[in-house]
């Protein structure tokens, strides 16, 4: 069960910096970090195992900095045997810091959502390479085909294409090499 709640990356970053410029300890902002993921209504015992995640995943990362330093110096200045999570200063804390909220918080933006007619296009270009899949070895691609047909109809469905136009224009844009949009208002009678 997952006892973590979203933040972005921002909002994340934005905490570190200020604890750490209060003087907090690497420690103490990464446990921020944790509380900051644990819901506001979550027990001890859900808080203690987000921290244990939060640690667990700088370790992995502090590792990573220290191999970093051994492979382009020779050494590191973070022996594994005596290292802490409180050595760690300026840059090398940013780094694992950063490395940790880059892995829990969520993306700062939201990636946009392809228009409708784009991702229409995008299965056309799908049901084309389909079609020659299935023209070059035979029916074993069939299944494909109709899928990414039947896909490519519902998104027309869901634009107030009826099925029948659907049908109608998707063969016309494979017969004719035309982008779907296109192929739908010419056989609307709109071009």
């Amino acid at each position: 069960m997952n006892t973590m709640i979203t933040r972005t990356r921002a909002e994340l970053r934005a905490t570190a910096m200020e604890v750490r410029e209060a003087g907090a300890t690497t420690t103490q902002i990464l446990q921020t970090v944790a509380r900051m993921l644990t819901g506001p209504a979550a027990t001890l015992e859900k808080f203690e195992r987000n921290v244990a995640d939060v640690l667990d995943t700088a370790g992995f990362w502090f590792d990573e900095l220290s191999d970093e330093y051994i492979r382009e110096l020779g050494s590191t200045p973070y022996p594994w045997q005596t290292a802490k999570f409180d050595d760690l200063t300026g840059r090398d804390q940013a780094w694992v810091v950063g490395r940790v909220i880059q892995q829990f918080g969520d993306p700062d933006v939201k990636p946009e959502r392809p228009a409708p007619i784009r991702l229409a296009d995008q299965l056309l270009t799908s049901l084309r390479r389909a079609a020659a899949l299935k023209v070059e070895f035979g029916d074993h691609f069939m299944p494909v085909y109709r899928g990414v047909r039947d896909s490519l109809i519902t998104l027309l469905g869901t634009q107030s294409v009826d099925r029948e136009l659907a049908l109608e224009a998707i063969d016309h844009a494979l017969t004719t090499g035309k982008g779907i949009a296109e192929a739908v208002a010419h056989l609307d009678g709109q071009l």
